[in-house]
């Protein structure tokens, strides 16, 4: 690991202990550097602004789970880990989404896009779908799914993590056989 990463990492760690008992609006650059004994320009060399350090958190906690490797067949446990390692961080996730929640929605939302259209592209392999018609169709899915997961987090983690997770995969299941049985219906 470099020396850049592990500063960022201890910067994060930072942030992380702050929004256990201050709001996230409300922490300054100063409060992040001072708790983990580092000076403020050491911040501003890694990142440009606390959102930015927001941003770099939630990619290396959670949302690093949904870049690497994740296919349509391992999306159930993938999305899985990126719930629970959520979950587990619940205080830090309710409250910079209760002052922040585009950043996360947004993370999340562009790569269920990325999965969504790799599903519309399998599923409509003689392109009777236009590209921007299977686009508009992964986006709009993927902010539907980053809304849940907003709505998930802001409402206490009412529902299991593995219970969400599941309504993901299913989300795409159901998509899938819904397409399969229109192009049947169009072939006959």
């Amino acid at each position: 690991m470099t020396e850049s990463v592990m500063t960022k990492e201890v910067l994060s760690k930072s942030l992380i202990e702050l929004c256990h008992y201050k709001r996230f609006e409300k922490i300054t650059i100063s409060d992040i550097t001072q708790r983990c004994k580092l000076n403020r320009q050491t911040f501003y060399y890694h990142f440009s602004d606390k959102f930015d350090l927001l941003g770099w958190t939630y990619q290396h906690t959670a949302i690093h789970y949904l870049k690497e490797n994740v296919t349509l067949e391992n999306w159930h446990d993938q999305v899985l880990k990126m719930l629970q390692e959520i979950q587990s961080n619940a205080a830090f996730y309710r409250n910079t989404v209760q002052d922040e929640s585009a950043l996360l929605a947004n993370q999340f939302s562009q790569l269920t896009c990325e999965l969504f259209l790799e599903l519309f592209s399998r599923l409509d392999n003689e392109e009777r779908v236009s590209k921007a018609n299977r686009l508009f169709y992964a986006t709009f899915f993927s902010y539907g799914c980053g809304g849940m997961l907003i709505a998930w987090i802001v409402a206490g983690f009412k529902e299991y993590a593995e219970e969400l997770a599941a309504s993901f995969a299913r989300l795409a299941k159901d998509t899938e056989k819904l397409a399969y049985q229109l192009y049947c219906e169009i072939e006959n």
